[in-house]
C-alpha cells in the first residue's frame, strides 16, 4: 500500500471537510414564505425576527421570508405563482381565500400533521371561531395565525368634552347615533371632527358584523348562497347611510389605512376597525381611549378576520413537512403571545393567554383582552370562490351608497348581481 505524505493527507482531510459541508448544505430544506402585514408596516420587522429565530433553532430548515404587501397583493401573487406551477412553500393570506385556492387544487390538507401533534387535544387549545374558516369537506386546509376581530375604539377625552361618560361607550345602534351627533364638531358647513368612522377598504367585513347583529348573514357557511341584498343587509346599510348622509356624523369615504391615524389625531371620536391596530393606537394616541365590543342591535354578532397559514401542493413532501413545522412553531403559545403583543392581533389559542409574557402584558393593558372576550359572539367570515372579486363588488357599492351615489337598495341589488357573476353563479 502506497504511503500518504503529510501534504496528501492534509489535502484529503480538507476535501473531506468540504464534501461534508456540501452534503450538510444540500440536506437543508429551503422554504419560500410569503406573508402580508395588513395593518402596520413595522410588523414586518417583528416577522423577520421570528423567522430568523426559527432558522437559528432548526439546522435543517431555512425559511426565506418574503414580504408581499397587504392581503390583496399577497393573494394575487400566490394565485399567479400557483398558476405557473411555482407556488411558495408556505404563505399567510386571508382565510377567506380558502375556497379560491381549493378551486385551484393548490393546497394540501393539514389533518395528518395535526394528528402528529396530538390530534383533538392539540386542536382543542385553539379557539373554534378561528378554525371555522379552515374547514371544508371534513378536512382542515389552513392554520390560524394573525387573526383579528372588529373592535370599537373611542376617545375618552372627547367623551368628557361633550358630557358623555368616558367609561360608558354606546351599547346599541341608537346610542351610537346619539353619541355621534353629540361628538361631531362643525364649523359652518365644514366638519372639523366626525363623531364616528366606520373604516373603508375592508368595510365589507365590518358590514358583515352589522348584518349579523340583525339576524342575517351575507353567505351560507359553505359560500354557496350569496345574500348581499337581504332585508337584514338593507337594514344595516340604511343605518350606515343615515349616519353618513342624513346626520352627516360619519365620513362617507375612507380607506382602511387612513382611519387609525384619523382616530389617534382626534379627527374622529369613535372608530370601527380591526383588533390588529390595537398596538398602533396604544403607542400613538396621546389621550385616554377605550376599547370595546361593537354596539349591538339584536345581539353582538361579528365575523372573524385575518390571515391563516397555507401549505401548497406542488412542492416536495419534505418541504410540506418542513412548512408545517414552521407553521406549528409560529403558532405555539409563546409565539402566538409574542405576535399578539406586538400587533394587537388575537392570539389564536387559549394557552397563549396563560404565558408569562401575555399575563404581564394584559395585566398592564387589559384592553388587549377585549377581542378575545368578544370571540363568544364570533362567526366564520363569509367565503366563496373568487372571493376577492366578490367582496370588492360589495365594498364598491357600499362606498357608493355612503357617498349618496346610490340608494341602499340599489347598491345592494347591484352588489348582489356582480357578486354572483364573479362567483360564477350566472
Amino acid at each position: 500500500m502506497a504511503q500518504v505524505t503529510r501534504r496528501q493527507f492534509t489535502g484529503m482531510m480538507l476535501a473531506g471537510a468540504a464534501a461534508t459541508v456540501a452534503a450538510s448544505k444540500g440536506d437543508k430544506i429551503y422554504l419560500r414564505y410569503y406573508y402580508p402585514v395588513g395593518v402596520a408596516g413595522p410588523l414586518a420587522k417583528v416577522m423577520q425576527e421570528m423567522v430568523d429565530e426559527f432558522n437559528q433553532k432548526h439546522d435543517d430548515v431555512v425559511v426565506e421570508a418574503i414580504y408581499s404587501g397587504d392581503y390583496g397583493p399577497t393573494t394575487q401573487k400566490i394565485i399567479t405563482a400557483v398558476a405557473a406551477k411555482r407556488p411558495p412553500d408556505v404563505a399567510i393570506t386571508s382565510m377567506e381565500d380558502l375556497n379560491t385556492l381549493l378551486a385551484m387544487n393548490a393546497l394540501v390538507p393539514l389533518d395528518e400533521f395535526i394528528k402528529q401533534e396530538g390530534g383533538k387535544k392539540f386542536l382543542d387549545d385553539f379557539f373554534p371561531a378561528f378554525l371555522a374558516n379552515s374547514l371544508r369537506g371534513g378536512k382542515i386546509w389552513s392554520w390560524p395565525f394573525q387573526r383579528s376581530l372588529p373592535l370599537f375604539y373611542w376617545n375618552k377625552e372627547q367623551f368628557k368634552e361633550v358630557g358623555l361618560d368616558p367609561n360608558h361607550p354606546p351599547q346599541t345602534w341608537d346610542e351610537l347615533r346619539d353619541y355621534a351627533r353629540r361628538l361631531t364638531v362643525r364649523e359652518g358647513d365644514a366638519i372639523k371632527r366626525y363623531g364616528v368612522t366606520i373604516s373603508g377598504g375592508w368595510n365589507d367585513w365590518l358590514f358583515e358584523a352589522f348584518v349579523r347583529q340583525v339576524g342575517g348573514q351575507l353567505m351560507d357557511p359553505e359560500g354557496r348562497q350569496i345574500t348581499f341584498n337581504s332585508p337584514q343587509a338593507l337594514e344595516a346599510l340604511d343605518f350606515w347611510v343615515t349616519l353618513s348622509q342624513k346626520d352627516k356624523v360619519m365620513p362617507p369615504t375612507t380607506t382602511w389605512a387612513s382611519t387609525p391615524p384619523d382616530f389617534v389625531t382626534g379627527r374622529t371620536s369613535m372608530l370601527f376597525h380591526s383588533s390588529g391596530i390595537l398596538r398602533f393606537v396604544k403607542d400613538s394616541a396621546k389621550f385616554p381611549f377605550g376599547v370595546g365590543f361593537l354596539p349591538k342591535r339584536k345581539d353582538n354578532g361579528i365575523a372573524v378576520g385575518g390571515g391563516n397559514f397555507y401549505i401548497f401542493k406542488d412542492i416536495p413532501l419534505k418541504n410540506q413537512k418542513a412548512a408545517w413545522r414552521f407553521a406549528a412553531w409560529m403558532t405555539n403559545p409563546e409565539n402566538a403571545a409574542r405576535w399578539s403583543i406586538a400587533s394587537g392581533y388575537v392570539a389564536v389559542q387559549r394557552s397563549a393567554y396563560e404565558t408569562a409574557a401575555m399575563k404581564e402584558y394584559t395585566g398592564k393593558f387589559p384592553e388587549a383582552l377585549v377581542a378575545r372576550d368578544q370571540l363568544k359572539y364570533a362567526h366564520a367570515r363569509m367565503s366563496t370562490a373568487n372571493f376577492t372579486k366578490v367582496r370588492l363588488a360589495l365594498t364598491a357599492h357600499l362606498d357608493k351608497a355612503l357617498a349618496g351615489a346610490e340608494t341602499p337598495k340599489e347598491a345592494l341589488d347591484r352588489a348582489q348581481q356582480e357578486a354572483l357573476e364573479a362567483a360564477g353563479r350566472r
